[in-house]
């Protein structure tokens, strides 16, 4: 019985630590690819036989916002070891969705998809860590990307905010892409799950377990037309401020 329950604990940590594994080089893998791009990007217009020091200097900053975000996303996995709190604070959702619009742009470009946004004017603060919210916006963003990869005519990626009922916030990334199929409806946030030949099958369950933990809601629909839309919400800055108030009294 001893020999037993000592293999099922050393099951537990192999698997625990395969799933960790499997969930670090999804999240780190984002922004190399990204820095990546930057930097060959920043190649292309110093070799240009008139080198544009202008759209070099862009490009190499971007890079280095890439190598900080996956430096960030390190700390914050140590951070989840020492059990210390994320960052979360106010944050305005526009401006992290105009960031990240930013960093893919070229890479869009690459693959001949537009990038659509409708942001809501006077949208409310919410309360998040910046770091998490930039990867479930950046997985949601490649995998619109990756669906439309193949298709003949160019695809668009549509990214829309607006305020929701009971003090949320209620993001949508919408794309043209090959949609989801029935059969993958079920599972599709499972972990390990993948309909990408080199895909590692965490991205949606690792967006879904922050915007949960965040106190909001991920899911998808599909789309009249081709594609698929998902969606989460996240409860906005005030909400969170009158119930904590509400705990302490």
């Amino acid at each position: 019985m001893r020999q037993a329950q000592a293999d099922l604990v050393r099951a537990s940590r192999i698997a625990t630590m395969g799933e960790l594994t499997a969930s670090l080089a999804h999240e780190i893998k984002q922004p190399i690819a990204a820095a990546k791009t930057d930097v060959q990007t920043c190649m292309r217009w110093l070799a240009r036989d008139i080198p544009d020091l202008g759209e070099a200097r862009e490009a190499a900053s971007r890079a280095i916002k890439d190598v900080v975000w996956a430096s960030e996303i390190i700390n914050r996995i140590g951070r989840h070891f020492k059990k210390g709190t994320l960052q979360r604070e106010p944050i305005e959702v526009n401006d992290v969705i105009r960031e990240m619009v930013a960093l893919l742009r070229s890479e869009m470009a690459q693959h001949r998809i537009a990038i659509h946004t409708t942001l809501a004017e006077d949208l409310p603060q919410v309360i998040a860590d910046q770091v998490e919210l930039q990867q479930v916006l950046m997985n949601l963003m490649l995998n619109g990307m990756e669906s439309m990869r193949e298709l003949e005519n160019p695809g668009t990626l549509r990214i829309v905010t607006r305020a929701a009922e009971d003090d949320f916030v209620m993001i949508s990334v919408t794309d043209t892409g090959r949609g989801v199929k029935p059969e993958e409806a079920e599972h599709i946030f499972d972990a390990f799950f993948t309909t990408k030949k080199e895909g590692t099958g965490m991205g949606l369950a690792i967006s879904r377990s922050i915007i949960e933990s965040h106190g909001g809601r991920l899911w998808f629909t599909t789309n009249t037309g081709p594609g698929a839309t998902f969606c989460f919400t996240l409860p906005i800055a005030a909400r969170v401020s009158q119930a904590g108030r509400a705990s302490r009294n």
